[in-house]
């Protein structure tokens, strides 16, 4: 991603990895008919992963592409590190706060019905609700002012050790309550996990059902998202991949899954982060969002629109990142940073492109492996 990973309460224990690549482009403005990179093959793109993945040393690396020439997908290294059995492409990762697309586009297809309003208050819909007074935009594009839960005091360490436990809603909003707003409501932007609580919380409201069961209906389901499911809610369809993290600070990275439930880290980011998931089913997801097949073409522009508060080369919509990479190209996505992970979903609308990477590392930066293959891709006719 273009900016820090929103995930920050991981980060003083990251060591950044800065990967500088030189590209050569046919023309220094828009490129032309007769100067259009060919759309890359596996001959282009894998010798790309593979020389990402290991100058980066990430054990794990898949990568997945859709854009108007057809499609490919790659996986790279060992899903265990110095292990001997290859990654595959359809491995389920921790995708982390990702997971915010899938829930925001529920609240806007709950919009579209009717059922809720973006600037309705959440008291409207929460009765129990005692936070600030905020709206569901606020909530969507991280302007309402909450703080952030994951930033408590001992929160992080209490997620690693007591893996089995099973937080409530409750006890994860009652880690901010009482805390002042960063902001009032509207003024600023912050990103919160705790605001995509809440609209969980909304979403189950409105429904009578759970987000997780929301998701699955409207998304999954429809969508035949085999590979996927909601962490904490549903029961795992196959053990995610190891992912590395150094969880004790001792400067060397160690393996942080078991191959058994997280509970505690999967119950306490439910919405903002919970959902398991493969490259292949990301593809296909981004597929459907951003060619009109989830949400009608107003709303998901709106989903799309920049936000205030933010300088020129990032921003934040409705559940959406907005990043412009080299400060002239737009993209449309998420990113997402857990203990062991990193993962990307982008959509280019100038190469009219999805584009995912998946990484078991949390020193990954799968921003650059996406714009090296993003400058590959030749620009789609209807662009500006």
């Amino acid at each position: 991603m273009a900016r820090t990973n929103p995930d920050r309460r991981w980060n003083r224990s990251m060591a950044g990895i800065a990967i500088m690549v030189a590209v050569v482009l046919a023309t220094a403005g828009c490129l032309s008919a007769r100067t259009e990179p060919a759309a890359p093959g596996p001959e282009a793109l894998h010798p790309t992963l593979t020389r990402w993945r290991t100058k980066a040393d990430i054990p794990a690396t898949v990568l997945g592409v859709i854009h108007p020439g057809g499609s490919w997908r790659g996986a790279d290294g060992t899903a265990e590190r110095g292990g001997s059995a290859p990654a595959t492409t359809d491995a389920p990762f921790r995708i982390a706060s990702i997971t915010k697309v899938f829930v925001a586009v529920v609240v806007l297809q709950l919009v579209e019905e009717g059922k809720l309003g973006l600037d309705d208050p959440v008291s409207t819909h929460l009765a129990s609700y005692t936070l600030e007074p905020v709206t569901i935009r606020q909530l969507l594009n991280h302007t309402s002012g909450i703080p952030d839960y994951t930033l408590a005091t001992g929160f992080n360490k209490q997620l690693l050790e007591h893996r089995d436990r099973r937080w409530t809603t409750a006890e994860v909003l009652a880690l901010v309550q009482g805390k002042e707003p960063q902001f009032p409501a509207g003024t600023g932007y912050a990103y919160s996990n705790t605001g995509y609580i809440l609209l969980g919380e909304v979403i189950n409201s409105t429904t009578g059902t759970s987000w997780a069961h929301q998701v699955r209906r409207r998304i999954l389901d429809p969508l035949g998202l085999d590979g996927t499911y909601i962490a904490g809610s549903e029961p795992p369809l196959k053990p995610v991949v190891p992912g590395y993290f150094d969880a004790d600070n001792d400067g060397q990275l160690e393996n942080v899954e078991t191959g058994r439930p997280w509970t505690a880290l999967e119950t306490s980011e439910g919405p903002a982060g919970a959902i398991v998931s493969t490259m292949p089913d990301l593809l296909v997801f981004g597929d459907a969002l951003f060619r009109g097949r989830l949400l009608e073409n107003s709303t998901l522009q709106q989903m799309v629109a920049d936000g205030p508060f933010h300088p020129r080369f990032t921003n934040y919509g409705l559940g959406m990142e907005i990043l412009r990479p080299d400060y002239r190209t737009t993209v449309w996505g998420h990113g997402g940073f857990l203990p062991g992970f990193k993962s990307l979903l982008w959509y280019v609308p100038s190469r009219d492109a999805v584009i995912v990477v998946l990484s078991n590392d949390t020193r990954a930066n799968p921003n650059d492996l996406a714009e090296l293959v993003m400058r590959t891709l030749p620009a789609h006719p209807d662009s500006p």
